[in-house]
């Protein structure tokens, strides 16, 4: 069932359309991405780029294991609104989770020393950040945003 649409030329073009599961008319299409200049269907390989407009300056967290052993709460226990990073500083390796309390192991992400953990673009933090370190004075840069 073709709808009719004039365009920003203003002439009529036949927009392909069909019923929704609730018998709504809806257009019927497939969503295309640019890649290398050719629209192409949306898929894995090719999928929409999506850009953050919500974005946030970036808050320090840096710090230091307060007692090792026992997880510690990162940016005053703020769910960051877009994402966060932690950078291991110490020695040994740090623990971070945003879906319960960090440990040695379980849903924690290690983050060896020396090494960067920043969540990925469009990333909506499930909770409160916790760290685990095993020994205290694990010195530890954090932002949020």
């Amino acid at each position: 069932m073709p709808l009719l649409v004039k365009d920003a030329n203003t002439t009529v073009q036949s927009l392909s359309t069909g019923l929704d599961t609730a018998g709504n008319l809806v257009p019927v299409h497939t969503p295309a991405a640019v890649v290398s200049g050719i629209a192409t269907p949306v898929s894995a390989a090719a999928p929409l780029p999506v850009i953050n407009a919500a974005g946030a300056p970036a808050v320090d967290g840096s710090g230091a294991i307060v007692s090792g052993g026992t997880a510690q709460i990162l940016f005053g226990g703020i769910v960051p609104s877009n994402g966060w990073l932690v950078a291991n500083n110490s020695s040994a390796t740090l623990y971070v989770s945003d879906v319960g309390t960090a440990s040695a192991g379980g849903a924690s992400l290690p983050i060896p020393p020396g090494t960067v953990f920043a969540t990925p673009p469009g990333y909506k933090p499930a909770g409160i950040v916790s760290l685990f370190g095993a020994t205290s004075g694990q010195a530890f840069a954090a932002r949020r945003w």
